[in-house]
């Protein structure tokens, strides 16, 4: 069973104050389970991750911290384990959507094996 579109908000404005505290917040934070909760995603429910990602770059569409990690943190880390079943996703998105675009711009290669890296780097903005 996968998430609901209720969770998927809740999980996803959770991730996004959590971002947004100051670091010497975030050790205690009240939000930290998001963070936890999207990684569990990825490697458990890469499809479910993806939406909340996707909700993610929706609720905060301007804020450079909030975009900065979420490409080199989840983002990343889900096209690092499962990039070959999301590529022709990501290069749809990306022909069509500059803020997404913008996101990929701040993904690092990792894992993401180097086919797959180059599809990335051809539909992504430079890294800023």
């Amino acid at each position: 069973m996968g998430l609901d579109e209720q969770e998927i908000r809740r999980l996803a404005g959770a991730w996004v104050s959590f971002h947004r505290e100051p670091s010497r917040a975030k050790e205690n934070s009240e939000y930290f389970w998001a963070w936890k909760r999207l990684q569990e995603l990825i490697n458990e429910d890469p499809r479910g991750a993806w939406r909340v990602i996707d909700s993610i770059r929706h609720l905060d569409t301007c804020s450079d911290q909030v975009l900065g990690s979420l490409g080199a943190g989840p983002l990343e880390d889900l096209l690092a384990r499962h990039g070959s079943d999301f590529i022709e996703q990501v290069e749809n998105l990306a022909r069509q959507d500059p803020q997404f675009r913008r996101l990929l711009g701040v993904v690092w290669q990792n894992k993401i094996p180097d086919d797959l890296w180059r599809r990335i780097k051809a539909v992504a903005d430079p890294s800023w």
